[in-house]
């Protein structure tokens, strides 16, 4: 006996719906305020204003690639586990990708245009100078000028993010088209028009979902290692290479999974949010948000034993050319502060609170911790750029409250639009896959007072 609800009537949601008033002006607004932000930055910032600004910009590349990448991954782990706890959000999760073009486009610009905030390029903008990337001692690695010249850097980047981008809208096209072609078959005219470029007009249903299960298995290798690979190389290069004589091994794992996390954060977050206006209340229930505050406490204890992974063999082994880059973060007064804020609201507050198991079933509440990772991710993101590119003595407090939140805001303000405006035109679930439903051998078990 099935135990899904009724699909019809998020299918029927779709007809006329728009992203609402209040969220269209406010995100345009912040996307208003992150090109004000920039440009202050740029023109009124002071002596390194130039170089803070570009540095927002990168802060912002950073954490959208992680929310836009990190959602089509949960749709490629729901798939390769065959697991039905989280399909009800699939949807949302996989349409934060289509932000990755847009990721692109910023990271060209950044990459044309900013590239002057890297020490080991000639002609930096940072106010110390440039660093010398020539080996300094036998155990230095000779091949590091090469690795860090300008148009091999600018192209590999492009290039490897640029797969990313390639294999997310294959992969989004697998998975959306059998659920557009069963809203299309109940809508009719009254289906978005361009939905017709993923259907081709098909009208075999089954067709389609098979054909969207065969693609979607076959990528599932690809998916998982590129993802693997090349937000490790976008994390080496992009910000570890800041500090260019700084080196951790642990950096790209450490930095693609908490890219997975705050994207799940952000998938909780909307889905709370966006409930009603989805019309997916009777799929996403609190098992589902339960479940998927589990999986945050995990991401948060992960966040942290890495860190702390880290910071120990670099603590012991006391190498100068690995402690700069801790000791500027974690003992200089002007960065200190940063870095304590950091561990609370990326492990100790998101771990105390997910804790609970009540507050993982609460609409607000759990969008409230939800929120709190993505600003804490915002700051530990900031944590690693901005330290490499100011060296003043003093934490220049307007460039940070003005120019780097509101860059980052700007960001966020044009992926509200992009994934607001394909969710206002899709179903809000999957509501054509066939692991949408619960499993026949699946057991509830309710207490007494359940209906409390």
């Amino acid at each position: 006996m099935s135990h899904m609800p009724d699909v019809n009537p998020t299918i029927d949601a779709v007809a006329g719906r728009t992203l609402p008033g209040s969220v269209n002006l406010l995100s345009l607004g912040a996307i208003g305020v992150g090109v004000v932000a920039f440009l202050f930055g740029m023109f009124a910032g002071g002596e390194e204003g130039a170089a803070w600004a570009w540095g927002a910009v990168l802060v912002g590349i950073l954490f959208t690639l992680a929310l836009a990448q990190g959602g089509v991954m949960f749709g490629v782990i729901m798939t390769g586990t065959w697991a039905r706890w989280g399909r009800p959000v699939k949807r949302i999760a996989e349409t934060f990708g289509l932000f990755m073009p847009f990721v692109w486009l910023a990271l060209a610009v950044f990459l044309l245009g900013g590239i002057g905030i890297y020490p080991w390029n000639p002609d930096t903008i940072v106010v110390s100078g440039p660093v010398d990337l020539a080996p300094h001692s036998p155990e230095a690695i000779a091949s590091k000028p090469m690795w860090l010249s300008k148009w091999f850097f600018i192209g590999r980047q492009l290039l490897l993010v640029g797969i990313l981008v390639v294999l997310d809208l294959v992969w989004i096209r697998a998975s959306l088209k059998p659920d557009l072609v069963q809203a299309k078959a109940r809508l009719g005219d009254k289906a978005p028009g361009w939905w017709s470029n993923i259907t081709g007009g098909s009208t075999d249903l089954e067709g389609a979902i098979k054909s969207s299960l065969k693609t979607q298995n076959m990528m599932l290798p690809l998916m998982a290692i590129s993802y693997a690979l090349i937000m490790s190389f976008a994390a080496f290069d992009l910000i570890m290479s800041l500090s260019p004589w700084w080196f951790s091994n642990m950096f790209g794992g450490w930095t693609f999974v908490s890219s997975f996390w705050v994207s799940l954060a952000c998938v909780g977050f909307v889905a709370m949010i966006g409930r009603d206006w989805l019309k997916v209340g009777d799929f996403v229930k609190g098992n589902v948000t339960h479940d998927i505050g589990k999986l945050l406490l995990a991401g948060c204890m992960f966040w942290a034993y890495t860190a702390y992974a880290q910071l120990l063999p670099i603590w012991y082994t006391d190498m100068p050319e690995e402690t700069d880059f801790l000791l500027v973060r974690m003992q200089l007064p002007q960065w200190a502060w940063l870095s304590q804020t950091v561990a609370v609201t990326c492990f100790v507050a998101p771990f105390t609170i997910l804790l609970s198991r009540g507050i993982k079933k609460m609409r607000y509440p759990f969008a409230g911790i939800c929120a709190l990772i993505m600003v804490g991710i915002f700051l530990e993101r900031s944590l690693l750029v901005y330290p490499s590119i100011y060296m003043a003595p003093d934490f220049p407090w307007v460039n940070f409250l003005f120019v780097s939140v509101g860059v980052w805001l700007g960001f966020l303000g044009a992926f509200t639009q992009v994934v607001g405006r394909v969710l206002a035109s899709i179903p809000g679930v999957c509501v054509a896959d066939p692991y949408l439903e619960t499993h026949p051998w699946d057991v509830h078990v309710h207490s007494l007072d359940a209906h409390h």
